[in-house]
C-alpha cells in the first residue's frame, strides 16, 4: 500500500514539472496549423473533463468449477461445462483536469476507475463430479481433498476492481483542412486487483449430510505497476460543431503481482480431522501492456468552451492481471493460463474548458 501511494504522490509531483517546461513564447507549426482544438479555438485555459461508461470486464476466466456430468454406461455421454460468473455492466468513471495552451500544447491529469462483483452459486446434478478450482487443494498425506465433490456444492463471489492514474503532455495540429491529430505523451499507473471467496461442499445442498465436509475457499490477485504511455487521436470535423473521432493508445509497465490462496475446512466432520491449506506469490520483477482504443463523435459548443461525446472504448490489460493462483498440485482438473483482462462499453464524455 505504502508504495502504491508514492507511486500516485509522484505522478502528481510530476505535474509541477511538466509545466514549467512549457515555453511561454512556443509558436512552432507543424503542417498547416498548430493552435486550436489543443487550447479550445486557440485559447489557453484550464478544463476538466468527465467520462461515465458501462463497463464490462472480458475474458477474466474466473473459472469456479467444472461440472463433470457422467453417463457410466453404453451408449451414454459424459459432459463437461465450467462455472463462469457472468459479468454484466457496471459504471466506470474517468474524471480529469488540465491547462491548454493556445499553441496546441496541454497538460492533464486524470484518473479513471471500475468496480463490479458477480456470485455464481449451484448444486452439481445427481451422479455428477463437480471440480473446485478456487484454493489450493489439501494434501493430508495420503490424498488430496477440497479438490472436488460428488455431486458438490458452490456458493463464490469475484470482484473486479482496477484503478488508472495518467498524466499526460499533447499537442494538436491541423493536418489538413477539418482534419486534426493529436499526439501524446506521459505516464500512467496501474492497479488491478481480483478477489473470490466463498464456499465449496462435497455433497450438494439437499442431501442430509451436507456440512459435513465443507470447504471455505478464497484467493486473490493484485497488479501494481507504473510506466509510459504513448497515444494517437485523429477527429474529423463534420461540421462547425459535429466531428468524428478515434484513437489508440499504448502502456509499458513495471511493477509487482502479489497472489495469494487458501482451502480452509469448515464442515462439522472435516473441519475437526484435515488440515488447511494456503499458498502466495509475490514478484516485483514483472512487467505488463495496456492497449487502449476508442471511437467516438462529438459536439461543440461555439467558441468550444463545452463538449459532449458519445463513444465506444476497450482496454486490454496484459500480464498485470495474470492469475498465477490457480492449477496448483492436486489440481483435479487444470484451467488454461489466465494473464489478461479486457475492459471494454460504451462512454458519456462531458468537457469544459474555463
Amino acid at each position: 500500500m505504502f508504495q502504491r501511494i508514492m507511486r500516485v504522490a509522484t505522478l502528481v509531483g510530476l505535474v509541477s514539472i511538466f509545466a514549467g517546461s512549457q515555453p511561454a513564447d512556443a509558436k512552432y507549426r507543424y503542417g498547416k496549423y498548430s493552435g486550436g482544438r489543443g487550447g479550445g479555438g486557440g485559447e489557453s485555459g484550464v478544463f476538466l473533463f468527465f467520462d461515465a461508461s458501462l463497463t464490462n470486464p472480458r475474458n477474466t476466466d474466473a473459472v469456479l468449477a467444472t461440472i463433470d456430468q457422467i453417463q457410466d454406461f453404453g451408449g451414454g455421454t459424459n459432459v463437461q461445462f465450467p462455472v463462469i460468473p457472468i459479468w454484466d455492466d457496471e459504471f466506470a468513471g474517468r474524471v480529469g483536469i488540465g491547462y491548454g495552451w493556445s499553441n496546441g500544447n496541454r497538460l492533464s491529469l486524470s484518473f479513471w476507475g471500475y468496480s463490479g462483483d458477480q456470485t455464481a452459486a449451484g448444486n452439481g446434478p445427481s451422479g455428477s463430479t463437480t471440480y473446485f478450482h478456487v484454493g489450493p487443494p489439501i494434501f493430508t498425506g495420503g490424498d488430496f481433498i477440497g479438490d472436488s465433490g460428488s455431486p458438490g456444492f458452490f456458493d463464490l463471489t469475484t470482484e473486479v476492481d482496477a484503478t488508472l492514474v495518467d498524466l499526460a503532455w499533447a499537442r494538436t495540429q491541423e493536418l489538413a483542412d477539418s482534419f486534426w491529430m493529436e499526439w501524446s505523451l506521459g505516464l500512467r499507473y496501474a492497479n488491478y486487483e481480483e478477489t473470490t471467496a466463498g464456499d465449496y461442499d462435497e455433497l450438494n445442498s439437499t442431501d442430509a449430510a451436507f456440512g459435513q465436509n465443507s470447504f471455505a475457499a478464497a484467493k486473490s490477485n493484485e497488479g501494481d505497476m507504473i510506466g509510459a504511455r504513448v497515444a494517437v487521436h485523429a477527429s474529423y470535423e463534420l461540421s462547425s460543431h459535429w466531428s468524428v473521432g478515434g484513437g489508440v493508445g499504448f502502456s509499458f509497465l513495471d511493477g509487482e503481482l502479489t497472489s495469494s490462496a487458501s482451502m480452509n475446512p469448515t464442515g462439522t466432520v472435516n473441519s475437526v480431522a484435515a488440515p488447511s491449506s494456503f499458498a502466495s506469490v509475490v514478484d516485483d520483477s514483472r512487467s505488463g501492456t495496456i492497449r487502449d482504443v476508442d471511437l467516438g463523435v462529438t459536439w461543440r459548443s461555439t467558441g468550444d468552451t463545452f463538449r459532449l461525446s458519445f463513444g465506444w472504448e476497450q482496454s486490454l490489460w496484459e500480464a498485470i492481471a495474470a492469475d498465477l493462483v490457480r492449477n496448483f498440485p492436486g489440481t483435479a482438473a487444470p484451467l488454461q493460463p489466465r494473464d489478461s483482462v479486457t475492459f471494454s462499453g460504451y462512454k458519456l464524455g462531458v468537457y469544459y474548458r474555463f
